[in-house]
């Protein structure tokens, strides 16, 4: 989507507290250009995935972050991202979080000294 210069953006206009609509829009020029910046900076020095098929939260959620982080997290480890997630997967992917967060020295329990 970002190659044909637009991404997907809430629409707040058609949507509703049961079904939340999403629209195709264009890129800014910021956009482009960080998009622009990321390759340039980055083409050679990093392995880049071209992930045809990840998992996607449904229409009605908001829940796009934990999504995010999840293909994030299984594509630094080399693992394989499947196509399809469960809301029990992603509840599992929280717990997952919230306790890395939780023993973490540098989670939000740890004090200055500890670093």
């Amino acid at each position: 989507m970002l190659e044909q210069g637009c991404r997907m953006k809430f629409d707040e206009k058609n949507s509703s507290e049961e079904q939340l609509k999403l629209m195709e829009v264009p890129l800014t020029e910021t956009e482009i250009e960080s998009i622009k910046w990321i390759r340039d900076s980055y083409n050679g020095k990093m392995n880049v995935q071209d992930i045809k098929s990840c998992p996607q939260q449904g229409e009605d959620s908001l829940d796009c972050r934990r999504f995010v982080m999840y293909n994030m997290e299984k594509i630094s480890k080399n693992d394989r991202v499947p196509s399809k997630l469960t809301k029990d997967d992603i509840l599992k992917f929280r717990a997952h979080v919230v306790k890395s967060f939780a023993e973490s020295r540098h989670g939000w329990n740890s004090t200055h000294d500890e670093l």
